[in-house]
């Protein structure tokens, strides 16, 4: 007898410790997450309910939303959320703090005490707030497996010859640990032809199921640069491809999430390992492990001659780096056929010798193609290095590259200049094309995109002048300024909230006037706003930084409101649908 009740003792002594028992996570890790600034500080778990501890780092003004409908999810099951700390459920909430975060905490109920991840899910729209494999720090999560064929060494079909071909290249992605509501957005830089001077940046977000494909109009063999955001890291690669040739990338969503570059797994197709491999030896290069350095000091280059002297060594260090390397075929063919380009600048004397034309000849002669196939990938490097032969009489194909890489940028930047001799027709007709599209935009800026959309070139205004000339031209009326970018999210979500408001004060005499400047791609900005009813103005930089420094303001997006006798009501950075619709009606009862 008195051993049971011993026993039942122990029992109870024992269950009132796991009713009481609290599971703590302290700076938890995350497997995947596009969101910077929501930051999850704490997890605590006990039988009652699931508490998470969050930061919202964002800029004061700025305000944010958490959803009445969030809820955790683990091995299928949901835990809806019952509760928070500091910030109202499904209403919004400004950081008016100078810091501009706020901390505050989020009640769930209770996850099993055994959890070992879980994701936060808001929803699975677009822009709903979405953590993904949340896990105590000393967990590790389990990476998939990853297919044989995307572990094959592929050393390509051979290096494609340079020359023009319109063919589209592709990227297929597809992708393990991928978890419906993700929609993980992939960044793709490549060069086009159309402005060789400024990379092209392109967007793709994966499907439910985890699959995406993007076909870039790359004209020419080059390096495509791949980088998937994931907080607090990045994963970057890239492939190497042609017109008209497919690689496959694979990606684990959930993989290793302690360092960068470590979703990106794997690839097949045309030059399947050449990412891994030309990133590996990029590294290496800058390492111990990479070539030897020329014998020849660079203080000690005082002619041409040694200067070329110097560049031989070098190649020829490199050359004997990469043939002794355990890098595939497909990247050592590149490295030593394409990859290494000489010096151009060198501080002190010897930047003039480079300069020369008995330099500028043998650079001609020895590396031509090299320097195409290196500087193609997206460097600036790429156009400035361009006019080693433009500026020459040579003829042949990478000459005709040089004189359009040249050229072209500086025509599109508003130079008047003369069609250089490009005796390639393919790149002609090109030249000739994005010349008439640019003059024929020019045109449309000066007349108007259409009726409801207004362009107005304004890039001969002084920068202090161009936010007065704006208003003056809708004196007697409300106006709302709205800054912007196109790679800025909150600006882009802030457009969508607003259109039932613009609806509901369509009676009323408002001007709704939107901004950006370069940091927009011009062609994205132009297919993006006819979608957004106002006035567009497409300014320089310098233009739009005198206005933020006029409305003593910062950040995207910024919203100014000036009343019908112009006097300016209020300005702020940050969406808040509540303190624009207050700003407007303050200023319309001006």
């Amino acid at each position: 007898m008195k051993q049971t009740i011993i026993t039942i003792l122990l029992a109870l002594v024992a269950m009132t410790g796991q009713a009481k028992k609290t599971i703590v996570w302290e700076n938890p890790s995350v497997a995947y997450s596009a969101i910077p600034y929501f930051q999850i500080q704490k997890v605590e778990m006990t039988k009652e309910k699931t508490a998470m501890y969050v930061r919202m780092a964002l800029l004061p003004g700025y305000g944010f939303r958490i959803s009445e409908d969030s809820y955790l999810q683990t091995n299928g099951k949901q835990y809806r959320i019952i509760g928070s700390d500091s910030i109202p459920l499904g209403g919004d909430f400004i950081i008016l703090d100078d810091s501009g975060m706020k901390d505050f905490v989020l009640h769930f109920k209770p996850l099993p005490l055994d959890t070992k991840e879980f994701d936060f899910m808001e929803g699975l729209a677009q822009g709903d707030y979405k953590v993904f494999g949340i896990h105590d720090k000393d967990y590790t999560m389990p990476p998939a497996s990853v297919p044989t064929e995307y572990m094959a060494d592929d050393d390509g079909e051979g290096l494609t010859e340079l020359k023009f071909d319109a063919t589209p290249a592709t990227i297929h992605f597809k992708s393990l640990n991928y978890r419906k509501g993700m929609n993980t957005e992939i960044q793709v830089q490549y060069v086009d032809l159309k402005n060789p001077a400024k990379p092209m940046d392109v967007e793709v977000n994966l499907n439910d199921d985890g699959e995406a494909s993007l076909s870039l109009p790359i004209c020419l063999p080059q390096i495509v640069w791949i980088n998937i955001v994931n907080i607090p890291w990045s994963s970057m690669s890239c492939v190497y491809l042609s017109p008209g040739k497919e690689v496959t990338v694979l990606v684990d969503m959930l993989h290793d999430d302690s360092r960068a570059n470590s979703k990106i797994v794997g690839a097949k197709g045309y030059y399947a390992k050449f990412g891994k491999d030309w990133l590996q030896s990029a590294f290496d290069e800058e390492t111990e492990n990479g070539p030897q350095k020329p014998t020849i000091k660079k203080e000690d280059i005082h002619d041409v001659q040694a200067l070329i002297r110097y560049c031989d060594e070098e190649r020829e260090n490199y050359d004997k780096w990469v043939k002794n390397s355990n890098y595939c075929k497909a990247i050592k063919d590149y490295l030593i056929q394409f990859a290494y380009s000489p010096i151009f600048m060198f501080d002190g004397e010897q930047d003039s010798l480079s300069k020369t034309k008995e330099f500028t000849d043998y650079v001609l002669q020895n590396y031509s193609e090299n320097l195409y196939k290196r500087n193609i990938v997206f460097s600036n490097e790429f156009p400035r290095a361009s006019k080693y032969y433009a500026m020459t009489d040579a003829r042949g194909f990478n000459a005709d590259l040089a004189r359009y890489c040249y050229y072209l940028p500086q025509v599109l930047d508003s130079k008047q200049l003369e069609k250089p001799l490009i005796e390639d027709k393919n790149l002609s007709d090109l030249y000739d094309k994005y010349v008439a599209e640019y003059q024929a935009t020019v045109t449309a800026n000066k007349q108007g995109l259409a009726d409801n959309i207004h362009y107005l070139d304004m890039t001969d205004v002084a920068s202090e002048d161009i936010l007065q000339i704006i208003l003056d031209k809708h004196k007697g009326k409300t106006i709302l300024i709205d800054i912007w970018a196109t790679w800025c999210g909150p600006c882009k979500l802030g457009h969508e909230k607003m259109k039932p408001l613009k609806e509901e004060l369509s009676g009323k005499d408002i001007v709704y006037i939107y901004l950006t400047s370069p940091t927009s791609d011009y062609d994205t900005w132009k297919d993006y706003i006819t979608d957004i009813s106002g006035e567009h103005y497409f300014l320089t930089q310098e233009q739009l930084e005198a206005i933020f420094k006029q409305l003593q303001a910062h950040g995207y997006p910024t919203y100014a409101f000036f009343a019908p006798n112009g006097e300016r009501i209020t300005s702020f950075s940050g969406f808040s649908l509540e303190a624009i619709r207050e700003a407007l009606e303050k200023a319309l009862n001006k």
